[in-house]
């Protein structure tokens, strides 16, 4: 068993180690061990079990031999979440969204990052994509573990650390989306296994963030329309996809369906009268089969966050034009340079300006005086 290989070892859905002794069979084998919660959610402690076949091996051992099998089944099935628990050479920012990450098992709202987040530059986005994570419109995740192993692993050891009654249900593997009642049931769970729940659904994640980033490329002016094809990639029917939408945060403004259905009445009735004045039915032969078009779909406010506001265009920046030289004359003297304060008394006086017509000497008042002093002199 201390020779054994991996392949050997197999963990089941309910925490249970089991050892089989062909390596060639395909069954798991006879149980030997338990994991129960250890001191992180990746790394659950080992219990020996009592069992026949071990009776003839070394349980120090063969517990060590286990220890070392577990960590490297986690690390190959959780590969890009092992990794971020080294990140020691990354900058501040891009260790504090790995650290996230890694203790929610992959997936984070991105609302509780933002502030990391706006303190990166373009070498620490490439640092996130080297670390398989993706800073997603309203969630922050790493795509490569929706494959159903890691899902399923993932639920184990949520369930372990949390210390859930075992196996966890988990959704069917490969299924996009499934109808959940959220009033029963744990919805960090769901998320914890990359299956979070909109408007009473669990979606898978890829899926989800394809409609979400859809939502805010196709969005003007603030409102988007909703697409056929994001039920289809939901998995789910139109009025579900409404739902959807609505528990993301965006409000539904006009449905064209609700229109409709207001002027079905009088529909009705118009149809019911034209069917009284025609006197002959059409024939067969001209008659044609309606195209297939889809309905159109609602028009929805979007709910804008920090990931999509815009930061404010700086002023671009215009030199001053420079003053056009004047030729200088041969014999003009070069202007003194100015010194001193503008607008003192010492150097100028204050101009007087006039828009009236031309005043002459003999109407001044002081003239006048003038002419009264000399006449009572004379007299």
């Amino acid at each position: 068993m201390l020779q054994a290989q991996d392949t050997q070892f197999r963990l089941s859905e309910d925490g249970q180690i089991s050892f089989q002794k062909q390596a060639s069979n395909p069954l798991p084998g006879e149980p030997i061990a338990m994991l129960t919660k250890g001191a992180a959610i990746l790394t659950p402690k080992i219990v020996m079990l009592e069992h026949d076949i071990l009776k003839d091996v070394d349980r120090a051992a063969l517990f060590d031999h286990l220890q070392g099998w577990l960590a490297r089944h986690i690390a190959s099935v959780l590969e890009p979440l092992v990794a971020l628990g080294q990140v020691d050479a990354y900058k501040p920012s891009v260790k504090g969204i790995a650290f996230q990450v890694h203790e929610a098992l992959g997936l984070v709202p991105r609302e509780g990052l933002e502030s990391l987040i706006a303190d990166l530059d373009a070498d620490d986005r490439r640092d996130l994509r080297t670390l398989k994570i993706r800073l997603g419109p309203i969630l922050v995740f790493i795509p490569a573990l929706n494959k159903p192993a890691a899902v399923r692993l993932r639920a184990l050891l949520w369930g372990l650390y949390h210390e859930k009654e075992l196996p966890l249900e988990c959704p069917k593997d490969g299924i996009v989306s499934f109808a959940v009642d959220e009033s029963a049931i744990d919805k960090a769970f769901y998320q914890a296994i990359a299956y979070p729940v909109f408007g009473g659904r669990a979606i898978r994640i890829d899926m989800l963030d394809r409609v979400i980033s859809a939502v805010y490329d196709a969005a003007e002016g603030g409102k988007f329309k909703a697409d056929h094809k994001m039920a289809e990639w939901l998995g789910s029917s139109i009025d579900g996809l409404y739902k959807i939408l609505e528990a993301m945060g965006h409000t539904k403004v006009y449905d064209p369906a609700e229109v409709e259905v207001k002027a079905e009445t009088s529909e009705i009735v118009a149809v019911a009268v034209a069917e009284d004045v025609a006197t002959e039915e059409p024939k067969v032969e001209d008659a044609k089969p309606a195209d297939v078009v889809k309905p159109e779909l609602a028009t929805f406010r979007l709910k804008k966050g920090k990931a999509f506001e815009k930061p404010q265009a700086k002023k671009p920046f215009i030199p001053r034009a420079k003053p056009q030289e004047k030729s200088k004359d041969k014999d003009e003297k070069p202007a003194k340079a100015y010194k001193g304060k503008r607008n003192k008394a010492t150097h100028s006086s204050p101009k007087i300006m006039s828009t009236g017509p031309e005043k002459k000497l003999e109407d001044s008042p002081f003239a006048i005086l003038e002419q009264l002093k000399k006449s009572h002199d004379k007299a």
